[in-house]
């Protein structure tokens, strides 16, 4: 993805959802160190608006502990178990959405359970690579 596009959905999608879900300006953003991420629009365009809302800070080469990502590789591979694959992006979406909407909340209970040993998992590895 590039900075613009990025920039485009942080300003449009986040930067509302933000206003609405923290009106006191207490809401913390995570993101990762992806190019799109870091790039100089962006940044500025965090630092403009540090009274709305607080980007955290990210090390780079950080072990992944966000339980996100593990929902998008779940949700990747029941898309990719579909037959036939998806024709065009309208279809893409539905069944994207289809699958989002039907994920288990035990998954959920799950990832938030499995935290404390995925950190501690961390710390023994003193940050290099882990089984998770």
């Amino acid at each position: 993805m590039k900075a613009a596009n990025y920039l485009s959905i942080i300003a449009d999608q986040l930067h509302p959802f933000m206003a609405f879900a923290f009106p006191t300006g207490n809401g913390i953003f995570q993101q990762d160190n992806a190019p799109c991420h870091k790039a100089r629009i962006v940044l500025e365009w965090f630092e403009e608006h540090t009274d709305e809302f607080h980007l955290m800070s990210w090390p780079p080469n950080s072990p992944d502990l966000n339980a996100m990502e593990h929902i998008w590789d779940v949700m990747e591979r029941q898309l990719r178990a579909q037959t036939p694959p998806c024709p065009n992006i309208s279809i893409l979406r539905d069944r994207c959405l289809d699958i989002w909407y039907n994920l288990s909340p035990a998954m959920y209970q799950k990832l938030v359970a499995s935290m404390p040993r995925r950190v501690a998992a961390v710390l023994k590895a003193r940050g290099g690579a882990t089984r998770y």
